[in-house]
């Protein structure tokens, strides 16, 4: 998979300016090197070569930076006014050629309106099922669903503001620092699989939060652009341990079968209580800063293609097919359990505050036609996204927003 960056000027800094404390730190080395023993020369060179590539990577990363990181520190750095064409070609279940579009706020959607105030406005937040960062601008379910309101909302906004790996905790950040200023009138939630054994605040979890470091080890990785990308990387990582930011190609076969014992279900799906229980508490705070806001939040449960039945293209057993290739602990039924524990967490908040949520994870259809993964939506399954979520949320919107319904 290819990736073309457009429109993404970064400023640097001279490289000049850095060439002083090199050779300051040249100096220094060598006024030493002769008086000490063998030992400490080799650690003192171990530390002058890491330190120099230390350097020489922040120069670098300064001047230029290919990673285009969405985090800083505490920080949601949102790509403004990016273009990516992706060129695919290792899962023919995608588009060869992608275009991932980002607006003037980063997110992925049309601009903003000028009288947006008095506009019925709805902003998606999510990981990488919402992002659709490997769908066509136009084919992500925010998209298409934005486009099936118009009937009923003529003149309403719609904007995709997924990003991949998020889980709540990302949310939090992200509602706090980009989204409730923009007071839009409804953010929509797809929360779940990201949070699956996601217990926190983690190291990096930690970094999204202010204050929750001491200053000093704050303001290096805030600052520091080496150990920001080691950060992101790291997230990328644990981002991934539920297959959830790859574009690679899940390929069901009905040969392929994995029988856990009972004893193994019960007792992975108790080990869900703690994580559950953060879960929660993550999820009440996204609800009430929005109603603090005076935003409505409706909340969407996790689908997966996992769980029960036969997949209706390939005749795999859903429940047991191996969900992950790269554990033999988990199968479909598993996994599906699993996230119905989260599912039931979500609509156990909104019942408890009377918000809306709409039951994706029960209404989606589990067929490989809308999946080309565990749980990312091809574009076939975006547009089934987009059908069954409009006809949830548009009563929901003519109930609480009757005078923009036509």
């Amino acid at each position: 998979m290819e990736k073309i960056l457009e429109n993404h000027p970064r400023p640097g800094l001279p490289f000049f300016k850095y060439l002083h404390q090199i050779q300051a730190v040249q100096n220094l080395f060598s006024m030493k090197w002769n008086t000490r023993g063998k030992g400490f020369r080799r650690t003192a060179y171990a530390l002058y070569v890491f330190f120099i590539v230390f350097l020489l990577l922040e120069i670098a990363l300064r001047i230029y930076n290919p990673f285009h990181l969405r985090l800083k520190g505490n920080k949601i750095i949102l790509p403004i006014d990016q273009k990516i064409t992706i060129i695919n070609k290792i899962n023919p279940k995608l588009e060869p050629v992608i275009v991932n579009t980002r607006n003037s706020l980063g997110f992925r959607g049309p601009a903003l309106p000028p009288d947006h105030a008095h506009t019925l406005t709805i902003i998606t937040i999510g990981g990488s099922t919402t992002e659709c960062h490997f769908l066509n601008d136009k084919k992500t379910w925010p998209f298409l669903l934005g486009q099936k309101l118009q009937d009923s909302f003529p003149g309403s906004w719609l904007n995709n503001a997924g990003l991949d790996g998020h889980s709540t905790y990302g949310h939090i950040v992200m509602l706090n620092d980009h989204i409730k200023q923009l007071k839009p009138s409804v953010v929509l939630f797809l929360t779940g699989i990201n949070d699956v054994e996601t217990s926190g605040p983690l190291f990096h979890d930690m970094l999204n939060t202010r204050g929750a470091f001491p200053d000093l080890k704050h303001y290096l990785f805030e600052n520091s652009e080496v150990l920001n990308l080691l950060l992101n990387l790291a997230r990328g990582w644990r981002a991934q341990k539920f297959n959830n930011t790859t574009n690679s190609l899940l390929v069901l076969d009905k040969t392929k079968q994995l029988v856990l014992p009972d004893s193994v279900m019960k007792s992975r799906l108790s080990q869900q209580q703690p994580y559950l229980e953060t879960y929660r508490s993550r999820l009440s705070q996204l609800a009430d800063t929005c109603l603090a806001w005076h935003i409505l939040p409706v909340f969407i449960t996790q689908p997966n293609q996992f769980g029960e039945g036969l997949d209706s293209l390939t005749g795999a057993d859903l429940a047991l097919f191996p969900a992950d290739p790269g554990d033999k602990t988990i199968n479909g039924k598993l996994i599906w359990d699993m996230l119905e524990e989260y599912n039931n967490v979500t609509r156990s908040v909104c019942a408890q505050k009377q918000l809306p949520v709409i039951d994706l994870a029960l209404l989606m259809p589990k067929n490989s036609l809308y999946y080309y993964d565990m749980s990312h939506f091809t574009n076939q399954g975006a547009e089934k996204v987009a059908d069954i979520l409009a006809s949830g949320l548009i009563p929901v919107l003519n109930s609480h927003f009757p005078a923009y319904h036509q």
